[in-house]
């Protein structure tokens, strides 16, 4: 601290054109002012904290380190996942939302509830969100914790009420959409494969239910196995056993064939009519070419 005597001088003293300043009340015309004494006034050379508040501006740009996308193709907005916790909603111009998760948990996954102007994240702590996306600032309705099982893979099909969520275990849960409360149902991976088989299939790695039947929902495990699951029967319609691990599956829009992508790099194409082998594998990045180990099914 420094201190500054007689900052006031200049404006009491008298210049040489006269006397700065006006009589005072009562005193006689030309009658000088006495000065006011002068003050000593304390600054503060180091600045604090406390002079400073900080405010958000602006964000542009496209989120920084993504980690995943969902899209509601009826209300055309997008929502982008990072790994510090953040969710930006994207829409037609002038539509632009960011939310934060409190634990900063990286954000693994999201699923829109297609036009109901809601979105579940689940995210690397093992907790599934709910978000309101109606009110002008969106906020988290329900939460549900995974305390005994990591969540790898979640699915949530069209104008559904139950939420499939895969595990590391190989196990799959299933959660009432609308209570946010798991149901009784689980899909445990030793009754998902033979029995005859006792090797882990590995973690769960895609759910996804038939364009067909809403009814069956389709399991691929990280070491190649995949398997249709009957839920209303309870059991395995068929099983597929491959030499390489699954990285993802998608469905032919009939419902009639499937496709997987693996580890090293190949697409396998795969009928429901003959599931003890692929119809056709690919290499789009590599030099190998098509084999078609069988003739393509109608």
């Amino acid at each position: 601290m420094k201190k500054f005597r007689k900052v006031l001088d200049g404006l009491t003293t008298s210049s040489p054109g006269g006397t700065i300043g006006s009589p005072s009340c009562g005193s006689a015309a030309g009658t000088p002012t006495a000065a006011p004494t002068p003050k000593e006034i304390d600054v503060q050379e180091t600045l604090v904290s406390e002079n400073f508040q900080l405010c958000k501006t602006v964000r542009h740009g496209f989120p920084y380190q993504p980690t995943t996308l969902a899209f509601d193709p009826v209300q055309k907005i997008l929502a982008i996942g990072s790994r510090t916790g953040g969710v930006r909603i994207l829409g037609r111009p002038g539509v632009d939302c960011y939310c934060q998760h409190e634990s900063g948990a990286a954000v693994l996954q999201l699923q829109f509830l297609i036009n109901e102007g809601a979105l579940v994240t689940a995210c690397a702590d093992d907790t599934l969100h709910l978000w309101n996306l109606r009110q002008r600032r969106p906020a988290i309705l329900h939460s549900l914790k995974f305390n005994r099982e990591r969540i790898t893979f979640c699915h949530l099909p069209f104008q559904s009420k139950w939420l499939y969520v895969g595990t590391e275990r190989g196990n799959t849960h299933i959660v009432n959409i609308e209570s946010f409360i798991l149901s009784g149902y689980v899909i445990m991976w030793n009754k998902a494969i033979e029995l005859s088989t006792k090797t882990h299939p590995g973690p769960v790695v895609h759910l996804s239910d038939s364009p067909k039947d809403e009814g069956k929902l389709l399991i691929g495990f990280e070491s190649g196995t995949i398997v249709q699951w009957d839920l209303r029967g309870k059991k395995a319609d068929f099983r597929i056993y491959y030499d390489e691990a699954i990285h993802s599956v998608s469905w032919h829009h009939e419902g009639k064939q499937f496709m997987c992508s693996h580890s090293d790099g190949s697409l396998t194409l795969w009928n429901l009519r003959n599931t003890a082998k692929p119809f056709q594998i690919t290499f789009p990045h590599g030099e190998t070419p098509i084999v078609p180990t069988s003739p393509a099914p109608c």
